[in-house]
């Protein structure tokens, strides 16, 4: 999906975003339909969206997946503010549904539009909070990543931003695996982090809605 070769996309912030989905649904063995674009930045993703939003020939549907970091309510309206503007879409008392919005616009004229705020719509957080949710609840290395980077907090020699501690915690725990250090799309493609988990199957579910 590296070019673009249909009318329907899901804007994505990062090249670890793609591996993700597309690991999602190519494990459920779902049909090609959409392209998945590495935006590069949130901030590059919404002036994207802005102006996919204005070319719905070429943009049947368009998804956004975005991290919510410190905020999940800021980074709604920033997009919510996009959709607003171009007068297409009601957006009067328009919250974001925990299962992930389809949005379908007042006119057939404009594009369906759907949204996804890693991790869960809800909390604050991004992709790789989303991803350790899909392990197994009792994984006994995932606790071990919680308490190491505990102790490394504690002794004050941690070097990562707290902002990115789901980064450091998720990637601690790939290590540790048989073939140690495998990406996240393709640690989910080989089972070791579990897509149909309750997390897994709610974002796929979203994806389906949006792109089937």
């Amino acid at each position: 999906m590296a070019s673009e070769k249909y009318k329907l996309k899901l804007l994505v912030e990062g090249n670890e975003d793609v591996h993700v989905v597309l690991a999602f649904w190519n494990n459920a063995k779902l049909p090609e339909t959409f392209d998945v674009i590495d935006c590069h930045s949130i901030t590059k993703l919404l002036e994207n969206l802005k102006i996919r939003l204005t070319l719905p020939q070429t943009n049947e549907r368009i998804g956004v997946v975005v991290d919510a970091d410190e905020d999940v309510s800021a980074r709604w309206d920033a997009i919510k503010d996009r959709l607003q503007a171009t007068g297409q879409y009601d957006c009067r008392n328009l919250q974001l549904p925990e299962v992930g919005l389809v949005l379908r616009p007042i006119s057939s004229d404009a594009p369906i539009v759907g949204v996804w705020v890693m991790p869960n719509n809800k909390l604050p957080g991004m992709l790789e909070d989303f991803v350790a949710t899909l392990s197994e609840p009792d994984d006994p290395l995932m606790a071990k990543a919680d308490d190491v980077l505990n102790q490394l907090e504690e002794d004050k020699i941690q070097k990562y931003k707290d902002v990115h501690r789901a980064k450091a915690k998720i990637h601690s725990y790939l290590a540790w695996q048989d073939e140690p250090g495998k990406p996240m799309g393709t640690s989910i493609t080989a089972h070791v982090l579990n897509p149909d988990s309750p997390n897994g199957v709610r974002f796929l579910e979203w994806l389906k809605r949006l792109f089937l």
